[in-house]
């Protein structure tokens, strides 16, 4: 649990970053990982030409770079029960190192119009099975989503209620 903790940490803090970013116009995709014994992030823009899609190419790289933790964030589309659509950044969480284990993170937002600010919808974090990660996971990452202060703050600024 201790490792998915980290890599929970991790995609706070990158997802953070991505939240600012979608609201300047642009956020990914990209793809942030720590190698087994790495002390520094490594940041890898995955917005390539080839034949390969993005996130499959970041999926690969992950595997190739030998990655102990990992976050892939991307600007997409969610929709809900109803029906209706959202624009989100999504994460995929992967912790490879000692539990191989997974979960999502999806922040609906509201991009800037003429007529409405940016905005941030409520976070969600799930499994693999789309339930609630465990509330340490939870902890972890919102605990990554304050290690830099004006990129955390900007978040809870931009929070919609």
């Amino acid at each position: 649990m201790e490792n998915m903790q980290l890599a929970a940490g991790l995609a706070g803090e990158m997802v953070a970053h991505a939240v600012q970013w979608v609201s300047e116009g642009s956020a990914g995709p990209f793809l942030a990982y720590l190698g087994k014994g790495d002390t520094r992030v490594t940041l890898v823009d995955l917005a390539q030409d080839g034949p390969e899609s993005p996130l499959d190419y970041g999926r690969g790289l992950m595997i190739v770079r030998s990655a102990a933790r990992a976050v892939i964030v991307y600007d997409g589309t969610i929709s809900n029960v109803e029906g209706g659509h959202y624009d989100a950044l999504i994460g995929e969480v992967y912790e490879f190192e000692h539990c191989d284990g997974a979960f999502d993170v999806l922040v609906p937002y509201r991009p800037r119009s003429e007529s409405q600010s940016f905005g941030v919808y409520g976070l969600i974090l799930e499994d693999q099975a789309s339930e609630p990660v465990d509330e340490e996971i939870l902890d972890a990452f919102l605990d990554g989503t304050r290690r830099d202060a004006d990129v955390g703050k900007f978040w809870r600024q931009h929070q919609l209620r």
